[in-house]
């Protein structure tokens, strides 16, 4: 049986939330305005950043475009700051994987225009056959998943296809889609006693363990 693998970003390829906050602020103080709590900005994530930003500006439009586009100027800007690489082996991993031709995409939640910044930043973006990020009306993975499949042309009868994230509903998008789940435990913000309780595969500790499991059970 074929193998394909559809990996999410945040906690999985690299770590981009405190990016996230930090220009979602900068972008809020570029309008004169004082940011909310990060704890309420993070309660409304779910949609991509745009949807976010309309959540927080839900009464107007133009200031809810405003504060993405000054979003994303300094998500590009702080980048190498909060962010300027990818974890620790993950390049490695995935050049693994393609080296023997199996297919691999992303799903994630971050928009077109981030996904595709960080994408850049890291110089992955190549590896990757298919990329599919999240809507502004809410969290949609399943269907971004089943769209991966259908750009690949098989299903998960045909091909064995391994969602690898960082978060519990992860675990649940994954089964939604008919697709396995395994768990990246890698990232500091991972909570791997929570993957635990869940009808994960697998919990990784750490990319290498990942890549180990490729080299020994995938190819």
């Amino acid at each position: 049986m074929k193998t394909a693998f559809i990996f999410d970003f945040d906690g999985t390829i690299g770590e981009t939330i405190p990016l996230v906050l930090s220009a979602i602020e900068s972008a809020y103080a570029d309008m004169g305005l004082t940011a909310p709590s990060r704890e309420v900005i993070q309660s409304n994530f779910g949609p991509n950043e745009r949807g976010l930003c309309q959540r927080l500006f839900p009464d107007s439009k133009e200031k809810a475009e405003t504060l993405y586009q000054r979003y994303l100027f300094h998500y590009e800007a702080q980048h190498d700051k909060f962010s300027p690489r990818p974890f620790t082996g993950i390049r490695v991993a995935l050049k693994t994987l393609s080296e023997n031709r199996i297919p691999i995409g992303i799903v994630t939640g971050k928009g077109d225009d981030s996904a595709k910044i960080s994408l850049l930043k890291y110089d992955i973006v190549d590896l990757f056959s298919v990329i599919e990020c999240g809507s502004e009306r809410g969290a949609i993975k399943p269907e971004k998943i089943k769209a991966v499949l259908d750009a690949w042309k098989t299903t998960p009868e045909q091909t064995r296809v391994y969602y690898v994230g960082d978060a519990v509903s992860d675990v649940y998008d994954s089964l939604e889609a008919g697709v396995v789940p395994v768990s990246a435990g890698w990232s500091d913000l991972a909570d791997v006693s929570a993957l635990k309780k869940t009808p994960t595969t697998k919990i990784f500790d750490s990319v290498l363990d990942f890549r180990n499991w490729i080299l020994s059970e995938i190819i």
